[in-house]
This record gives C-alpha cells, structure tokens and sequence, in this order.
C-alpha cells in the first residue's frame, strides 16, 4: 500500500509539472518592440543547429549585403566528369571586417584566415582534409548560442531549472525501478511519469526566454504567410532573413519575384540545380562541410551537419 501511494504521489506531482510546463510554452504578446537580429542568429534561434547551412549561406549574403566582403560565381570543369562537366563554384573577397560582432570575425577568420580571396573549391579542401576548419565552424555556433544569451533571448535561468527536473525525473526511475524490484507493479506509475519530466527537462535546456519566444512566434507567423505566397515588396534584408529560416526554393522564389532584383539574392534563386534547388546551397554544403549533398525543391536535409560540426 505503501508503495501505490508514494507513486501515485509521484504521479500528481508529474501532471503539475507537464501543466507547467505547457502554461511556460505558451505565447504571451508583450509590447515591447522585438530585438533586431543577424541571419545566423535568426537561424539559430529558429532552428537550433538543424540547417547550419542556411546560417552559413545567409550569413555570407548578408555580409555582402553590408559590403564586408564579395561573392563571385564561376564554373570549374568536373574532376568527375561521370558525374558532370562542370562544377558551380564561389569566390569569396574580404573587403572590410570593421564593425562585425566578434561571432562574425571568428566566421570570416575561419574562412580567410591569412588570406583575402578563397573559393568553395579550397574550401571544401580544408573540410576534407583535417578536422580543425569544421570545428571553428562549431566554435562560431556556440558564439552565436552566447550571443542569443546575452541578449537575453536563450534563459540561462530555464538551463538551471532543466538540470533540477533532470534529477528528478532520475529520481522517479529509481522510485519506480525500486518497487518493481519489490514486485510491486505500481512502479510503472512512477516509471511513465518520469518519461514527460525528463522531455520536458530537455526541452528546458534549450528553452528561449519570455523575448525569445515572441520572436519564434513572430519568426513563425513570417514563414507561414511566405508557405501561402501572402510576401511582396521585401528588401534585401527582409529576402535574406527568410533564408535564414530555411525556406525551400519552392516558397522562397515566389517572393523574391514579387520584389525588386538583387544581386546577392541572384546568387541563390537564378542558378538552380536539377532538383529544383538552390546550387549557392549545394556549394556552401560542399565548401563548408566537405561533402556533396544536392538540395531539392522539398527538403534542406543535410545529414546531420549540427553532428559533422561537433564531432
């Protein structure tokens, strides 16, 4: 007896931190005016590491966008020429760094390092031949994770509250592995209430702030009105924050054609591979990861290049 009301005890305390845990989730429209942010950072917050190649390709438009550096295309002839005669390839020129945030310096030093001209081509060299250019790559996500905190938009405090659930919900499998152990099958009870502390435990780690979740909210309702083509009349900066949210060409292409013509956006939109996506997206995933992974119409998938950065 003493075992059922210790994990039914278990039990209500679970379903008071789940309603908890939905009510924190929640959007709460505030009034303040929400906090510009760069392309990397966009995409960060928005989609924590999964499409690290869209906050490399939108952070490189950007760059040029602000005059920092220049992007160039050019074919190659194939070294495979089973495969195809020619390979779209990138020149990147540094022109200025003044003014960059020190998540963007680390960016261009990994790419240029002593240099002021490299192309995806030597790039895509670095990526392949030792480990030390990927792994600057992950260093410049985790700038951009400290950044996004002292912002106040990733809560430092929900990452201590995440560790106290962790523990607790440890606690709970050991309170229901204990009574199973006593053949008492109320410890299943205890078993299944650990499992939604512990998600919500991990959700907590990753969480966003009050501020935060205001702007996935607004990050949201901005790529459901781009996926029912509602967009016009965007600037340059507005065409490549939608980048940065991992549009596929298929809801990207209809809004930049219902706004005047850049050059930078140009680089994406008017070379298309054969599988109705983008080629700059092919070539940052060559250049900057150091594999061959064409992007179609449909999908961004990238084989898990947040595993590839941090291995």
């Amino acid at each position: 007896m003493l075992y059922l009301i210790i994990n039914l005890i278990v039990l209500g305390l679970s379903i008071f931190i789940i309603l908890k845990g939905l009510d924190h989730n929640k959007y709460k429209k505030t009034n303040t005016n929400l906090p510009y942010l760069l392309p990397s950072e966009i995409n960060y917050l928005y989609k924590d590491m999964t499409y690290m190649n869209r906050a490399i390709l939108s952070t490189l438009l950007d760059l040029k966008r602000r005059g920092k550096i220049e992007v160039i295309e050019y074919d190659r002839e194939s070294r495979n020429k089973t495969l195809e005669d020619y390979v779209t390839e990138y020149e990147f020129r540094l022109l200025d760094f003044s003014g960059l945030k020190d998540h963007e310096l680390l960016f261009l030093d990994n790419i240029f390092q002593d240099k002021e001209v490299v192309t995806t081509d030597e790039l895509t060299q670095r990526a392949i031949d030792g480990d030390e250019f990927l792994r600057v790559q992950g260093k410049w996500v985790n700038a951009i994770e400290e950044e996004l905190k002292t912002m106040g938009l990733i809560s430092l405090k929900n990452k201590k509250a995440s560790r106290r659930l962790s523990l607790l919900g440890l606690f709970y499998v050991g309170i229901g592995t204990f009574s199973l152990i006593n053949q008492e099958i109320s410890g299943l009870i205890s078993l299944i209430a650990a499992m939604p502390v512990l998600l919500i435990s991990v959700n907590l780690k990753i969480d966003k702030s009050q501020e935060g979740r205001n702007l996935l909210n607004a990050y949201s309702q901005l790529e459901k009105r781009a996926k029912a083509f509602e967009l016009e009349n965007l600037n340059e900066e507005e065409l490549i924050e939608l980048l940065a949210l991992c549009l596929t060409m298929k809801y990207f292409i209809p809004a930049y054609e219902k706004s005047q013509n850049f050059e930078s956006i140009d680089l994406v939109v008017k070379s298309i591979n054969e599988y109705d996506g983008s080629k700059f997206d092919d070539g940052i995933l060559r250049g900057f990861m150091g594999y061959t992974a064409k992007t179609r119409d449909d999908t961004l998938d990238t084989n898990r290049i947040d595993y590839r950065l941090f291995k």
